[in-house]
């Protein structure tokens, strides 16, 4: 390294609130892993517990995406951030102390409508304090952050609650809420910037009338265009066909379709999170030269090989199958890190700078109906009784989503608002 530049880059906006998201992927890997089964035992709640847990949760978080995504309601993203941050911490304290269905039903609408309201303030927000040149490693970190969060989370309940047994779990829930207060702090300091910029801007954006109103009723959607439709889809068919499906279908095939252990579950999630921890940034450095469209078709045919080499395997002895899954599980994590520099550079290009949090409200929603809805596709697909047949039909989908990635424009958008302007040729590196 030469002395001075690079040896040491500055904590910037942008790392900080990738940390303190990172802080809150902790709090849910706290929680999530043992959610259906605090909840399944307590006595007012039981199986309708779980269901009114998840069912809700996805209700609201797809019913607030859509709303967001209509532009009838649209705050500034780091309000928005704030809003969903200081909702989860309300829902997910609610949930430790829920007596009744009725007030577990109140506080999961407080999680679901926080979950919403998160993931779309995130990718403006982020890219609104990440020059443009920079933003595949921010977004590949922040992604490496919620992995590594959630991976430790779920290590550090599974030691509690060892120790403790499950009586633990309420204290972790009260945990979770808590972690979400550094990022609500972290969006609330980004607020006090938004409005300085909204100061500037009011005058120009604020409706002048009901005719106003009148014509953007009369053309809802067109503002999302082609390549906005085309980033919507392939977020749903990336977790329709692929992340779900690598946490839902893998598991179920591996244990009831090749015979292998229940623990090699647990084994094949462990090597999927360091994957993507410790081979997230050479991902990124190899794709830098390439362009975000490149990166996505990358990522898709990862996927699709990782299913291959899962179905091949099938065929052999049990120590192939177990090789060939541990295989799997990595090329399917280098596909994950692809696709996690890639899609939302990629969706961020690809729309007007003015649309950004309104095409990320329906990803959101694309991304939970396909995470809702791909263990169904998965679940399906195994009644067919062969491995390899699952494997395959998968791989067969997953390479569908390449007609969803279009080549890169010959012209480069105008940067969002707020977004910094690039800095000439400054190559710090992804050093964290």
């Amino acid at each position: 390294m030469s002395g001075g530049q690079g040896s040491a880059r500055r904590l910037t906006a942008a790392d900080v609130l990738i940390l303190v998201n990172g802080v809150s992927a902790f709090g849910s890997g706290l929680v999530y892993p043992y959610t259906a089964l605090y909840l399944s035992d307590l006595p007012a709640m039981g199986t309708a517990g779980v269901s009114v847990f998840y069912g809700a949760a996805a209700a609201a978080n797809l019913a607030t995406s859509g709303v967001l995504a209509t532009g009838r309601l649209a705050p500034r993203p780091a309000l928005l951030g704030l809003a969903g941050t200081l909702m989860l911490a309300v829902g997910f304290a609610g949930a430790a102390v829920a007596g009744s269905l009725a007030f577990l039903c109140a506080a999961v609408l407080f999680i679901g409508c926080g979950q919403g309201c998160l993931l779309v303030a995130m990718v403006p927000v982020l890219n609104s304090l990440t020059p443009q040149e920079e933003r595949r490693s921010v977004f590949a970190r922040r992604y490496r952050a919620i992995n590594v969060g959630l991976g430790l989370g779920a290590v550090v309940a599974g030691l509690t609650t060892g120790i403790l047994t499950t009586s633990a779990v309420p204290w972790l829930f009260v945990c979770n809420a808590a972690s979400y207060l550094p990022l609500a702090y972290v969006f609330h300091r980004v607020r006090a910037r938004e409005r300085d910029d909204a100061a500037r801007t009011a005058d120009a954006e604020r409706p002048t009338g009901p005719e106003d109103t009148r014509r953007d009723t009369v053309g809802r959607w067109k503002w999302l265009g082609v390549a906005g439709t085309l980033a919507v889809l392939f977020q749903l068919g990336a977790y329709l066909f692929g992340h779900s499906q690598f946490e839902a279908t893998a598991p179920l095939v591996a244990v009831r379709l090749m015979g292998i252990g229940l623990g090699t579950v647990s084994g094949l999630l462990l090597v999927n999170t360091l994957v993507v921890a410790l081979g997230q940034t050479w991902v990124t450095r190899v794709l830098s030269s390439r362009d975000e469209a490149y990166g996505l078709r990358a990522a898709v045919v990862l996927w699709a090989a990782a299913y291959g080499l899962a179905a091949v395997s099938a065929f052999g002895p049990l120590p192939v199958r177990y090789a060939g899954l541990l295989l799997f599980a990595v090329v399917f994590a280098l596909g994950e890190c692809a696709y996690s520099c890639s899609f939302h550079p990629w969706l961020i290009d690809s729309v007007g700078p003015k649309d950004v949090t309104r095409v990320s409200a329906l990803a959101a929603g694309a991304m939970g109906v396909g995470t809702a809805a791909g263990p169904s596709v998965g679940v399906a697909l195994t009644l067919t009784g062969e491995a390899t047949a699952v494997w395959l039909s998968l791989a067969s989908l997953c390479l569908l989503l390449l007609l969803a990635v279009g080549r890169r424009r010959a012209a480069a958008p105008e940067p969002a608002a707020g977004t910094p302007e690039p800095t000439p040729a400054s190559h710090t590196g992804d050093t964290t």
